[in-house]
C-alpha cells in the first residue's frame, strides 16, 4: 500500500501542475516531490519557486524552512517503512527531486546539485519484514509501481 500512496503523491503534485494551482500569486508554478535516503522515513512536496531547477530550498521542517521556502509538506512513512534507494537506470540519483510544469504532464526529474534531466526513476520502498516495491516514473509522465527483488 505504501508504494501506491508514495505514487498517489507524485500523481497530486502532477495534477496541481496541470490544473494551474496557483501559488504566490503566480500560476504556473512546477508541484513536486523529493526522495532523499538519509531521510529514508520521510519525503518532501514542495512548490518549485524558481521554476525548473527541482527541490533547492531543502527543510527537514517546512514551517522552518527560510522565507517559507519551497516545501509544503513533510510525509513521514509508517511503521518502520523506508525508501530504499533512488536509481536512474541502474545508477544512484540521491538525493532527487521530480517536478512536473504545465501544459504538459511530463516530469522533469534531477539529482540535486546536477541539472541533468533523467528519462527515468526508480523509487523503491522497502517494508520491515524486507519486502520491496518500485515507484517508477518516467520523463513521459507516466508513474507505475512494479514489483522489485532486492
Amino acid at each position: 500500500n505504501l508504494a501506491y500512496e508514495i505514487a498517489m503523491q507524485i500523481r497530486e503534485a502532477q495534477v496541481f501542475s496541470l490544473g494551474v494551482r496557483g501559488s504566490n500569486g503566480t500560476f504556473d508554478s512546477r508541484y513536486g516531490v523529493y526522495f532523499n535516503t538519509s531521510n529514508s522515513n520521510t519525503f518532501s512536496s514542495f512548490i518549485d519557486a524558481d521554476t525548473g531547477s527541482g527541490y533547492n530550498n531543502i527543510c527537514d521542517d517546512c514551517v522552518a524552512c527560510p522565507g517559507g521556502g519551497e516545501c509544503k509538506k513533510i510525509i513521514t512513512l509508517p511503521r518502520n517503512m523506508k525508501v530504499h534507494s533512488v536509481n536512474s537506470g541502474g545508477v544512484d540519483i540521491n538525493p532527487v527531486s521530480i517536478s512536473f510544469n504545465r501544459p504538459g504532464p511530463e516530469a522533469y526529474i534531477k539529482k540535486t546539485g546536477d541539472d541533468t534531466e533523467r528519462l527515468s526513476v526508480d523509487i523503491v520502498v522497502r517494508s520491515p519484514d524486507s519486502q520491496y516495491k518500485k515507484i517508477v516514473v518516467r520523463q513521459n509522465g507516466y508513474i507505475s509501481v512494479e514489483d522489485y527483488d532486492e
